[in-house]
Protein backbone atom coordinates (compact mmCIF):
# COMPACT_ATOMS: atom_id res chain seq x y z
CA UNK A 1 0.00 0.00 0.00
CA UNK A 2 1.28 3.26 -1.05
CA UNK A 3 1.37 6.56 1.83
CA UNK A 4 -1.30 8.20 0.47
CA UNK A 5 -3.88 5.28 -0.12
CA UNK A 6 -2.46 4.98 3.42
CA UNK A 7 -3.72 8.14 3.89
CA UNK A 8 -7.40 7.87 2.77
CA UNK A 9 -7.78 4.61 4.36
CA UNK A 10 -7.09 6.33 7.67
CA UNK A 11 -8.89 9.47 6.92
CA UNK A 12 -11.99 7.34 5.79
CA UNK A 13 -12.25 5.78 9.22
CA UNK A 14 -12.85 9.15 10.68
CA UNK A 15 -16.28 9.83 12.12
CA UNK A 16 -15.66 13.33 10.19
CA UNK A 17 -15.34 11.81 6.93
CA UNK A 18 -18.06 9.24 7.35
CA UNK A 19 -20.70 11.80 7.91
CA UNK A 20 -19.18 13.56 5.02
CA UNK A 21 -19.57 10.36 2.74
CA UNK A 22 -22.99 10.11 4.05
CA UNK A 23 -23.91 13.66 3.37
CA UNK A 24 -22.63 13.75 0.22
CA UNK A 25 -25.28 10.78 -0.42
CA UNK A 26 -28.11 12.23 0.75
CA UNK A 27 -27.76 15.67 -0.11
CA UNK A 28 -28.06 15.29 -3.58
CA UNK A 29 -31.64 13.24 -2.73
CA UNK A 30 -32.74 16.01 -0.46
CA UNK A 31 -32.35 18.02 -3.27
CA UNK A 32 -34.31 16.03 -5.33
CA UNK A 33 -37.11 15.61 -3.17
CA UNK A 34 -37.35 19.66 -2.93
CA UNK A 35 -37.42 20.01 -6.79
CA UNK A 36 -39.90 17.03 -7.26
CA UNK A 37 -41.85 18.54 -4.19
CA UNK A 38 -42.56 21.94 -5.56
CA UNK A 39 -42.77 20.94 -9.53
CA UNK A 40 -45.41 18.64 -8.58
CA UNK A 41 -47.03 21.38 -6.71
CA UNK A 42 -46.87 24.29 -9.22
CA UNK A 43 -46.52 21.97 -12.71
CA UNK A 44 -43.39 24.46 -13.22
CA UNK A 45 -39.96 24.22 -13.06
CA UNK A 46 -38.47 25.09 -9.73
CA UNK A 47 -36.73 28.60 -9.62
CA UNK A 48 -33.16 28.92 -8.36
CA UNK A 49 -34.11 31.51 -5.16
CA UNK A 50 -36.43 28.30 -3.93
CA UNK A 51 -33.54 26.39 -3.06
CA UNK A 52 -31.91 28.61 -1.54
CA UNK A 53 -28.27 26.86 -1.88
CA UNK A 54 -24.60 27.92 -1.29
CA UNK A 55 -21.22 27.25 -1.99
CA UNK A 56 -19.41 24.34 -3.42
CA UNK A 57 -21.81 21.90 -2.06
CA UNK A 58 -24.89 23.61 -3.55
CA UNK A 59 -23.64 24.02 -6.88
CA UNK A 60 -22.06 20.53 -6.74
CA UNK A 61 -25.45 18.70 -5.60
CA UNK A 62 -27.13 20.28 -8.57
CA UNK A 63 -24.29 19.41 -11.45
CA UNK A 64 -24.92 15.82 -9.70
CA UNK A 65 -28.91 15.40 -10.64
CA UNK A 66 -28.22 17.31 -13.59
CA UNK A 67 -25.41 14.82 -14.70
CA UNK A 68 -27.13 11.60 -13.47
CA UNK A 69 -29.71 12.64 -15.49
CA UNK A 70 -32.43 13.31 -12.43
CA UNK A 71 -33.00 16.97 -13.74
CA UNK A 72 -32.69 19.29 -15.92
CA UNK A 73 -31.67 22.74 -15.73
CA UNK A 74 -33.60 25.82 -17.95
CA UNK A 75 -31.95 29.09 -18.22
CA UNK A 76 -34.37 32.15 -17.38
CA UNK A 77 -37.73 32.47 -15.77
CA UNK A 78 -39.72 34.11 -13.45
CA UNK A 79 -37.36 36.41 -11.61
CA UNK A 80 -34.60 33.35 -11.85
CA UNK A 81 -31.22 32.85 -13.81
CA UNK A 82 -31.78 29.87 -13.71
CA UNK A 83 -34.72 26.97 -13.09
CA UNK A 84 -34.97 23.20 -12.75
CA UNK A 85 -37.06 20.30 -13.55
CA UNK A 86 -37.21 16.73 -12.89
CA UNK A 87 -37.06 14.53 -15.42
CA UNK A 88 -39.14 11.64 -15.67
CA UNK A 89 -36.56 9.01 -14.49
CA UNK A 90 -35.80 11.54 -11.41
CA UNK A 91 -39.93 11.98 -10.64
CA UNK A 92 -40.17 8.26 -10.86
CA UNK A 93 -37.18 7.19 -8.53
CA UNK A 94 -37.55 10.06 -5.98
CA UNK A 95 -41.44 8.29 -5.82
CA UNK A 96 -40.02 5.48 -5.39
CA UNK A 97 -37.34 6.62 -2.41
CA UNK A 98 -40.58 8.46 -0.79
CA UNK A 99 -42.81 5.02 -0.50
CA UNK A 100 -39.49 3.43 0.68
CA UNK A 101 -39.05 5.73 3.49
CA UNK A 102 -42.85 5.68 4.36
CA UNK A 103 -42.23 1.83 5.20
Amino acid sequence: MSAFEEFVERIHQTDAMQELERSLDEEPEWLLRRICARYRRTERPVPDHYLQITGYFGETMLNVLIRSGMIVREMGGDNALCVYRPTAEGLALQERIRKEQEH
